[in-house]
């Protein structure tokens, strides 16, 4: 594992699997699609360990989703080895709650790293302590998330919480001993538009591979959210900031625009015509929490959405379920998937490949292959 270099990764579902590695397995699962065949497992999963955190932001878009449960140590680790007998390729030990805040996070990870599954965590940082010596061993990429450059803007932002000098410690720490990439994640809001640059400075200083902006959504109700826009000062001020952040950028550091992000700044809606009705991008990822098993994070903790619970069910035995097929197939994104949706492009291509397919054209042997070994994270889906 090296540290990742700009252009190095991408955040694309699609591009990686188009990848030379990924490609034969791909284009079997599609395969299987056009005959309504549902039984290919997926190749990366979403997990939520637990659903308990200890910020609990007001602008976080899982806080619906908070609560006390979480997926009990031992049930995760018979867990990861049923991901290794599907032949799962990564974990994302995600949101719905800080994963560093299970007491066996670390008992988890080290499973994770000897059953040989490539691995990332999103975190808030301040836990990083209970882990950091296999994190840094084995994880292929880490993002801490920020919001803020320096002790005042973050207590201001988290309820009085004098927590930044730890957090940045932390990160730093992890930086200087990491294997893999580090990254900051960074929600640009008023509170904090003139600590963009600052931020891309420090967190560049401090050894760590890149930083990314993104906006804020205020949640609404459960799995309903909406995306802040900002007036015209503020957008002015954000993208002078942004211009002098991406002036920090070399070979080893990056800093990462989210295309929400750029929409809002443009001041034009994330448009994505989803004309198909079926989400064939499950078939490839899926989420799992101490709730159930979802088809999508976007859809953690709906009811109606989950396709069973592996806290009383294998992974196998959900995924040839009934029970999932019905979920999948009462899902229908052009009526229920207004937010943007990072697997668009991937749902246009297989919905276009099966189309192709019923005419008897092979369309997937003229789409190029992406070059696997380009892509610094490219099991990460």
């Amino acid at each position: 594992m090296t540290k990742m270099k700009s252009g190095k990764t991408t955040a694309s579902l699609l591009n990686k699997l188009l990848q030379d590695e990924l490609r034969p397995r791909f284009a079997g699962a599609v395969e299987k699609l056009y005959v309504n065949d549902y039984s290919s497992p997926p190749f990366a999963t979403l997990v939520d360990i637990t659903t308990k955190c200890n910020l609990n932001c007001p602008w976080c878009i899982d806080q619906y989703a908070l609560s006390d449960k979480e997926i009990p140590t031992k049930r995760m680790l018979t867990l990861l080895e049923e991901f290794k007998d599907l032949n799962i390729l990564s974990i994302v030990y995600f949101g719905g709650g800080e994963p560093l805040f299970h007491e066996g996070v670390k008992e988890i990870l080290e499973k994770t790293q000897r059953l040989e599954i490539d691995y990332a965590l999103n975190t808030n940082g301040i836990l990083l302590h209970r882990a950091l010596s296999v994190i840094a061993e084995s994880c292929s990429w880490s993002r801490v998330s920020w919001d803020a450059a320096d002790p005042v803007v973050y207590r201001e932002m988290h309820r009085n919480m004098d927590l930044f000098g730890k957090i940045l410690e932390n990160t730093e720490d992890l930086a200087k001993h990491a294997k893999g990439t580090v990254g900051v994640s960074f929600v640009v809001m008023q509170a904090n538009i003139g600590e963009i640059h600052k931020a891309a400075k420090l967190v560049k200083n401090i050894g760590c591979n890149f930083v990314q902006f993104k906006p804020r959504y205020t949640p609404l109700e459960s799995n309903k959210r909406v995306l802040d826009y900002y007036d015209d000062e503020t957008s002015t001020i954000v993208k002078e900031e942004l211009v002098k952040a991406q002036e920090e950028e070399n070979d080893n550091f990056a800093v990462l625009i989210t295309g929400s992000l750029k929409a809002v700044l443009d001041k034009k809606p994330i448009n994505q015509n989803k004309t198909y009705t079926y989400c064939a991008a499950q078939q490839f990822i899926t989420l799992i929490n101490p709730c159930g098993v979802y088809i999508c994070p976007n859809w953690r903790g709906a009811q109606g959405k989950s396709v069973g619970n592996v806290l009383t069910n294998s992974l196998a035995k959900i995924w040839q379920s009934q029970k999932r097929r019905e979920v999948i197939n009462s899902l229908n994104p052009s009526k229920e998937c207004e937010l943007n949706c990072l697997r668009h492009d991937t749902n246009v291509l297989i919905s276009a490949l099966l189309r192709a397919k019923s005419m008897g054209l092979d369309l997937l042997s003229h789409i190029q292959e992406t070059r696997g070994e380009e892509i610094s994270d490219r099991y990460f889906l």
